[in-house]
């Protein structure tokens, strides 16, 4: 493949770079940069799994699978997560998920926001979306979408 043909490969694009600079932004004010879709696998599964994407998740749940998930971040690094981590995703993922404001986000609306926000590869990230596209609605660029709205950085 030819990147020099490729046109406008070269060209700044603010809007873009803005973007992602408040995407980066949300996912260190969330401590998301230092988890894996590894680390995740075991916090859905404790949500209530793949075959469950359609249940409603309580703020007082979700609390819970994220101190799971910090908590074992933190064993091999202390010092690394900060305690307001749990408190930002919470409120992040209800300012999302919960417009209606009913107190319950969707399972498949957690998991695939903090898809999103962790810290693997775009390519790592795609890759876990089409494992599981069976019980998701969401698509990486839909969370996307809505992470740059919600974003105040």
């Amino acid at each position: 493949m030819d990147l020099d043909s490729i046109e406008g490969l070269n060209e700044v694009r603010p809007a873009v770079y803005r973007a992602a600079l408040k995407l980066r932004c949300l996912q260190k004010l969330c401590q998301m940069h230092v988890i894996t879709l590894q680390d995740l696998a075991p916090v859905i599964r404790f949500l209530g799994g793949p075959g469950h994407a359609e249940s409603r998740l309580t703020e007082p749940e979700i609390r819970q699978g994220l101190e799971r998930l910090f908590q074992e971040k933190a064993l091999g690094r202390p010092g690394q997560v900060i305690p307001e981590a749990i408190e930002q995703t919470t409120r992040l993922l209800f300012k999302l998920y919960d417009r209606e404001e009913s107190g319950t986000v969707l399972l498949r609306s957690v998991e695939t926001a903090l898809t999103a926000l962790c810290g693997d590869t775009l390519t790592d990230k795609h890759r876990g979306e089409r494992k599981c596209m069976h019980t998701h609605t969401h698509t990486l660029k839909h969370v996307y979408e809505h992470l740059k709205c919600v974003c105040v950085c």
